[in-house]
């Protein structure tokens, strides 16, 4: 039994899966980023549902970026504390890798996570046989009409929080572009089988944040 932990974009979520089967799941999508509020109690609901203790697990698995910085520790403080405290192995998942693959009839596959201005967090997805596999490694990209020129004349499907800004900023007739979506722990049991988990040092393991963490000024006025 694998608990998964999802918390890199404004989706909150969590799953329970036994043999490559989700049993149990929760999400709940928010723009005023919610993790910190329900994270650990969506965890306790659905071991409560499936009558679990913490022992009981096999391991954790954790989506580790690239996203939101606030997001990404707090999911892999709370997947770290549960291994630490029951001894129990820590594993990794790339966010651009939580989609709901099974539903996708398209052999090539674009997932990007909004990274502010017209830069987005990309991966890009090759179907093999029955699964699809990941094509060279997680990018930040600078959108443009020239962006990933070996795939303009391909039928691509993009999906991501941020597939609409590339339909915006790149465009490419050949190209589909699903609505906002976002990463879920309800899909990252996918990937177990196509070896997309990855077993982590719990004491070492970091976020994979891609980009340097930068600081927003607050626009409120505390005086």
């Amino acid at each position: 039994m694998i608990l998964c932990i999802e918390t890199a974009t404004k989706n909150c979520s969590v799953a329970l899966v036994s043999k490559g089967v989700c049993i149990a799941h929760r999400s709940q999508f928010s723009d005023k980023y919610i993790h910190g509020e329900r994270l650990h109690g969506f965890i306790k609901e659905i071991m409560d549902e499936a009558n679990l203790s913490f022992e009981e697990l096999s391991g954790v698995c954790v989506g580790k970026g690239p996203g939101s910085y606030t997001g990404l520790r707090i999911g892999v403080s709370a997947a770290k504390g549960i291994c630490f405290a029951s001894r129990k192995k820590l594993y990794s998942m790339p966010t651009l890798g939580c989609f709901d693959f099974n539903a996708i009839h398209k052999d090539f596959v674009l997932s990007v996570l909004d990274a502010r201005r017209d830069e987005v967090y990309a991966l890009k997805w090759k179907r093999e046989g029955t699964s699809f596999v990941a094509i060279g490694i997680e990018h930040a990209e600078v959108v443009h009409t020239d962006s990933w020129p070996e795939w303009r004349e391909k039928e691509v499907l993009v999906i991501g929080d941020a597939a609409q800004k590339v339909k915006e900023l790149h465009g490419s007739s050949h190209w589909t572009y699903s609505q906002n979506s976002f990463p879920n722990a309800l899909f990252m049991n996918q990937l177990f089988s196509a070896g997309g988990m990855n077993e982590e040092d719990v004491a070492y393991f970091e976020p994979f944040y891609l980009k340097d963490f930068v600081a927003v000024k607050s626009k409120k006025n505390l005086l």
